[in-house]
């Protein structure tokens, strides 16, 4: 296989020149953008993304070894052949289901390699556009953003005295986006035919489940690649109605909206129902329901908590010193699916020897703490190291043929808490 060219800055280079004209004009609508999608430089660095984001296979089962065991510069060079003579047409999506935290499934749309190559080369060109106008509220899926942003952000609202929550869960925002309005909002700042011809495309190519062929006249793919950017693009119009209407003045309320996808926190000092108001006016002609099961106010008071991207915000008193204490750390639901999931990589009945089974613990602790570390996790941290030390001892009792819980035997372990997060060190164990 021929090796890929190192092509980054010049796709860096294109994407700065689109960010800085989208910027400097406003209202400029971009009419020529289609052909620098099958750029050689950008489809090189549109295959590389997308096999590092991994995934399964599509419809067609294809997977990235069998594009390799081709030749990804021959591979590359016909899809560029096909997207230059207008002959590209995507494939359904394959439909599975993930599970949710309350129990329910998850529709999740994988789509073929092919496409989601061709979905990350539009992303290179269309995220430094549509990145001009998206406000600072929106934290999902966005370059130098994150949830951790998002956090942060509350917490300081938090603390500028903005307790009046209001916790915001759209009804199944990804199945119900309408597609002529999310293509009018597209067309908003690209009106170059070919681009909205392809997204359309790729809106309506419909799925597979169950060995059928179904339609979608309404949603989009969660699951693919260009999904998000056209999810912030449709909900934009949400954080840019906040921020033209000056209500994070202190004069007005100081109201503020936190998003992130479809995640949407609402806090203000005083006059929330202003906050709500706007944003029930501008769901509403996007064609979005609120969950009211799920969307509640909350008046962070004293002993009142908030939950939000899997943390939890605590307001109490620091007693001795008579201050208010916001505290972050992992929410209750996020802790017990973390111990769920320990439960299964270490166990006595897994037929793999003690180190494997902690190397896996190793490998889910570094992803799990690197993101709940944030804030006042320390607590949280020592209960998961004494449950995680349990359970180790727990396996290597029973391993020794020790079945009890009052057996006396000596079992040194340790764990080091340190920049990655918590580990269980295997080296001081002598099995």
């Amino acid at each position: 296989m021929r090796e890929l060219p190192n092509t980054g800055s010049k796709v860096q280079e294109l994407q700065r020149s689109l960010h800085n004209k989208a910027k400097a004009e406003p209202k400029y609508r971009f009419y020529s953008l289609y052909d620098k999608t099958f750029r050689t430089d950008i489809l090189a660095e549109a295959y590389t993304r997308a096999k590092a984001n991994g995934g399964t296979c599509g419809v067609d089962e294809e997977t990235f070894e069998d594009v390799e065991r081709k030749g990804v510069a021959g591979y590359l060079a016909e899809l560029q052949l096909e997207l230059k003579e207008r002959q590209y047409t995507p494939l359904p999506v394959k439909r599975v289901y993930i599970p949710k935290p309350n129990g329910t499934e998850r529709p999740l749309g994988i789509p073929t390699v092919r496409d989601r190559i061709v979905q990350t080369a539009f992303l290179l060109i269309l995220e430094p556009v549509f990145e001009a106008d998206f406000a600072d509220s929106s934290f999902g899926f966005r370059p130098k953003r994150s949830a951790h942003g998002a956090i942060r952000e509350i917490y300081k609202y938090l603390n500028w005295g903005c307790t009046e929550v209001y916790d915001v869960d759209l009804e199944k925002f990804f199945d119900t986006v309408e597609h002529w309005k999310l293509m009018r909002l597209v067309a908003r700042r690209v009106s170059d035919g070919q681009i909205l011809h392809v997204i359309k495309q790729w809106l309506s190519c419909g799925y597979v489940e169950d060995g059928q062929h179904r339609q979608s006249k309404r949603g989009t793919p969660q699951g693919g690649v260009i999904s998000p950017i056209l999810a912030n693009i449709y909900l934009n119009p949400v954080d840019q109605a906040f921020e033209r209407g000056g209500l994070g003045n202190i004069s007005d309320g100081s109201i503020h909206l936190v998003r992130y996808a479809d995640d949407m926190l609402i806090l203000a000092q005083k006059g929330l129902e202003k906050g709500i108001a706007l944003l029930e006016r501008y769901t509403k002609k996007l064609g979005l329901t609120l969950n009211r099961e799920k969307t509640r106010s909350v008046s962070m008071v004293e002993g009142e908590k908030v939950d939000f991207l899997g943390f939890r915000f605590h307001h109490v008193r620091d007693r001795k010193r008579k201050k208010r204490l916001i505290l972050v750390y992992p929410s209750p639901k996020s802790q017990q699916k973390c111990r769920d999931r320990l439960r299964t990589l270490i166990n006595h009945s897994i037929p793999l020897k003690v180190k494997a089974q902690v190397g896996n613990v190793n490998r889910y602790l570094r992803g799990w703490v690197g993101y709940y570390r944030l804030g006042n996790a320390g607590e949280v941290l020592r209960k998961l190291a004494h449950f995680v030390n349990k359970r180790v001892r727990r396996v290597i009792q029973r391993q020794r043929g020790h079945g009890g819980y009052g057996w006396k035997g000596r079992v040194s372990s340790d764990y080091i808490y340190g920049g990655l997060g918590l580990y269980y060190n295997y080296r001081t164990q002598r099995l």
